[in-house]
């Protein structure tokens, strides 16, 4: 509960940014580098789907890979009910950061929310035995700087986006076993799995 209390009070703090001018918005740029992108969540869910259906949750790689797709689902959630509720516009489409409910979608980056989800368990999980497994965050970071650089969302969006991602993934990582999926020898089940 602490953690949950913790991220909505970031989460308020990053929609409160603009008094700190963080959102600016920066000249489009499509080039190749930035335009890949739209990629790399696409390509990242199906090699975490491809590893978590060949290791199942018997393995250690097999459940974390579980609780990563468990946390992309939920950032997803997570991510489209604050897209609802804000209705903030993105950058391509006004110069003002402080276009709030106006129907847009900007708030939060589902792209930077769902990247932080899938590889904070991994790097959670195996950061005490594998140091380098941190290089993962290179991806989220890659997703934050695609996403502004396309006018696609504000700084402020993106930010908040890693939190709610960052959030997902915590969560998932502390259960036993994976959330909303779950796969093993003799046992398959799609949906919440609950301990008492």
């Amino acid at each position: 509960m602490k953690l949950i209390k913790t991220l909505f009070i970031l989460i308020l703090l990053a929609n409160y940014a603009n008094a700190w001018e963080l959102d600016q918005k920066v000249k489009k740029d499509d080039s190749a580098f930035w335009e890949a992108h739209y990629n790399v969540p696409k390509y990242s869910v199906y090699a975490i789907l491809a590893v978590s259906l060949f290791e199942g949750t018997d393995s250690r790689l097999g459940r974390t890979s579980f609780k990563s797709l468990d946390a992309g689902l939920i950032s997803q959630v997570i991510t489209e009910g604050l897209k609802k509720a804000s209705g903030r516009l993105r950058p391509r489409y006004t110069d003002s950061s402080n276009e709030w409910r106006e129907g847009g979608d900007s708030f939060p980056s589902g792209h930077v929310s769902g990247m932080t989800a899938l590889v904070t368990p991994y790097v959670l999980e195996y950061q005490d035995d594998q140091p380098w497994i941190h290089l993962l965050w290179a991806l989220p970071a890659y997703q934050m700087g695609g996403r502004v650089k396309d006018q696609a969302h504000w700084q402020s969006d993106v930010l908040t986006a890693a939190l709610v991602g960052f959030g997902s993934g915590y969560i998932t990582h502390n259960y036993d076993f994976p959330i909303l999926l779950y796969f093993s020898e003799g046992n398959t089940m799609i949906g919440f799995k609950n301990r008492f």
